[in-house]
């Protein structure tokens, strides 16, 4: 009877009398409650009430059966329809939660398809491609071929939307051949696309390689002919941008000359390819340095030397023709552009690291302060140096501003060093008491002498602290207020730190300096940036400036034997001592003519690699390399100022 009752009711709804049908599955419930077939009814008549539009009434029915009949047959069927009714209504969360977690308890293979095919289309779009993608491939491996053909298509249909992020968190999950060409392919596309040609030129050289007869093998030789033709340059081809006319001329001159000194310094003779130069003119404008770099794509370079200003717009468009470019440049994250761009310049990072590794390393000094301009300048090199004082494990004990219009320093110095306050008359320590009038040295019978303590040491914090001690190497009581000095003693500088750094013009520090030695701020080493080395500086303060230390790139009168030969050679021909930027530049041209000449480089990016590994021992502003990130590796040259001139400072 129970079965006849059902079968009827399954009847009518196959033949769409759906009335009926619900009508006899009623009877069933009401007559056989527990039946074998009590789960099944509930799943038909939750259909039956979706079908006729009472969606309340049908997600209650099957959410019944998942809580009453969680494994029965019918649940799954009743999960399903869940699914469709929660994602008609948008409820596109509640679906992925109720499909995954039913996907998690491993259920059997129909019913894992029929789940997966529903979360394939709930992630579909550009939001949801790596989990679509996910399901798509279950999908495909679940299924035989050739009933997965079209999961397939769909599949690689996906992953040809992929980006970068997304290839590479489904690259281990896929480990079917087929699959992971498509993935490779996909990749080396989204590189060339994001123009990181060298990297895209290598997975596609390697994509040839392993699938030879891949419907995307001709594509594939298309890219790579079109990338070994960006990527690869004239032989010995170097291009120089420097500012040749405009406001920043005398520079680019002075850089140009310097230059073309260390291409003349390079060998020559039979069998030795001469390395080329193409100049181009940056004008000291934007526009024009852009325009310049792509004439110097153009005309093959493999590198670019430069440029000193306009150095952001330069380097950007460098970077995005994969060019390796080194600008001369203090500008701050201008290595940032990408992984063609290299700076080789002094900087106020290179400066304050080599500084604070001299004095905490070599000297053993911990303790610093700074008193800097209110200046961009200023402020740019006291975080730098506050910066790294924390990085090499010092401490920061005193930091103070000043006008760059100051003159008079003595506010500024006087809170450096702890004067500028007075010290309130109720926390001056009070008078002492001699040993021969100490009440602690009386005969007891005159009463206890704790009873004179409050005439004896009337300060009320000493008296409350209990901190009143006698020190038996002393002749006196101390009533010891600590941290308090007397009214003489407060007008004395306390010199807490070993090393002050002034940031500023040689002009500003022969004013600050001799007012140090006023104040009495003595017995600290001051500290200076590159633009001390004047010799105004040293005209202006004389004594006040002896055994000051400061830091610069480049040392005309060094005693190495390769910089003098490049300053006298260079005077030579120039008629003009070469400073900073002649030093930086003909460093610079000197190493990079020497990796064209030392290596088989065809590829501008192999040129980039080489530069990122090399190490230059032999340059005029010191041995150089250069970081992952692209800046300069290297320790600025130290002086100190002895007499009237600057000597500089051995370092092991």
């Amino acid at each position: 009877m129970q079965n006849l009752l059902f079968m009827q009711g399954q009847g009518h709804l196959d033949q769409g009398d759906l009335q009926a049908a619900m009508s006899a599955f009623n009877s069933y419930l009401t007559r056989f409650p527990d039946g074998p077939h009590t789960a099944a009814a509930l799943q038909r008549i939750g259909l039956i009430s979706q079908q006729q539009g009472d969606l309340g009434a049908a997600e209650a029915f099957y959410t019944r059966i998942l809580s009453e009949y969680p494994a029965d047959p019918a649940a799954d069927t009743a999960r399903l329809a869940l699914i469709d009714l929660m994602t008609a209504q948008n409820r596109y969360e509640e679906a992925k939660a109720t499909a995954t977690q039913r996907l998690a308890e491993d259920p059997p293979a129909p019913v894992r398809i029929a789940l997966v095919e529903r979360l394939v289309s709930l992630h579909d779009g550009d939001t949801g491609v790596s989990q679509s993608a996910s399901y798509l491939y279950q999908l495909y491996r679940l299924l035989p071929a050739p009933e997965n053909a079209s999961w397939a298509e769909a599949l690689i249909q996906t992953i040809d939307k992929m980006n970068r992020e997304q290839i590479t968190a489904l690259w281990d999950l896929m480990d079917d051949r087929r699959m992971r060409s498509h993935l490779m392919y996909r990749y080396a596309v989204v590189l060339v696309l994001e123009a990181d040609y060298d990297d895209a030129l290598e997975i596609l050289n390697a994509f040839q390689a392993s699938f030879p007869g891949h419907p995307h093998t001709p594509d594939a030789a298309n890219l790579v002919e079109m990338l070994s033709r960006r990527l690869a340059f004239t032989p010995r081809t170097v291009g120089c941008l420097l500012p040749l006319s405009g406001a920043y001329e005398a520079y680019g001159r002075r850089a140009l000359n310097a230059i073309e000194f260390a291409l003349s310094a390079q060998p020559h003779g039979e069998g030795i390819a001469p390395i080329r130069l193409v100049v181009r003119d940056t004008a000291s404008r934007e526009q024009v340095a852009v325009q310049a770099v792509k004439e110097l794509h153009q005309a093959g370079v493999g590198l670019i030397l430069g440029p000193i200003t306009t150095a952001p717009a330069a380097v950007s468009q460098a970077q995005q023709l994969a060019i390796p470019i080194i600008a001369f440049t203090q500008r701050p994250e201008i290595t940032q552009a990408g992984d063609f761009v290299f700076r080789h310049f002094i900087t106020p990072q290179s400066q304050v690291k080599t500084l604070i590794g001299y004095f905490s390393k070599e000297l053993g000094l911990t303790d610093y302060a700074i008193m800097y301009p209110e200046e961009n300048y200023g402020r740019t090199f006291m975080t730098a140096f506050w910066d790294e004082v924390l990085n090499q494990g010092g401490r920061m004990v005193g930091v103070e501003s000043y006008s760059p219009e100051q003159t008079d320093f003595a506010d500024t110095i006087k809170k450096l060093v702890g004067t500028y306050y007075p010290v309130p008359a109720e926390l001056q320590a009070r008078p002492v008491v001699q040993v021969e009038e100490s009440p602690y040295f009386r005969d007891t019978s005159e009463g206890d002498p704790i009873d004179h303590l409050e005439t004896l040491l009337p300060d009320p914090i000493t008296r409350l602290s209990g901190l009143f001690h006698q020190d038996p190497d002393q002749d006196r009581i101390k009533g010891p207020a600590l941290g308090r000095r007397s009214v003489e003693e407060q007008d004395r500088p306390v010199t807490d730190f070993d090393v002050l750094f002034i940031p500023d013009s040689p002009q500003m520090a022969g004013l600050i300096l001799p007012q140090l030695a006023y104040y009495d701020v003595k017995q600290i080493y001051t500290v200076g940036t590159n633009l001390w080395h004047a010799q105004q500086l040293i005209d202006m303060t004389r004594k006040y400036a002896q055994n000051a230390v400061l830091v610069d790139g480049f040392y005309q009168d060094s005693d190495q034997a390769h910089v003098q030969r490049f300053v006298k050679s260079y005077t030579s021909i120039y008629g003009r001592k070469p400073g900073i930027i002649e030093a930086f530049a003909f460093d610079t041209a000197s190493f990079v003519f020497s990796l064209l000449h030392q290596n088989d480089i065809h590829m501008r990016h192999e040129l980039r690699d080489a530069l990122k590994q090399m190490m230059f021992e032999q340059g005029v502003t010191g041995p150089t390399a250069f970081g992952p990130n692209g800046e300069s590796i290297k320790r600025m040259t130290l002086l100190r100022i002895k007499g009237r001139r600057f000597v500089e400072i051995p370092r092991p």
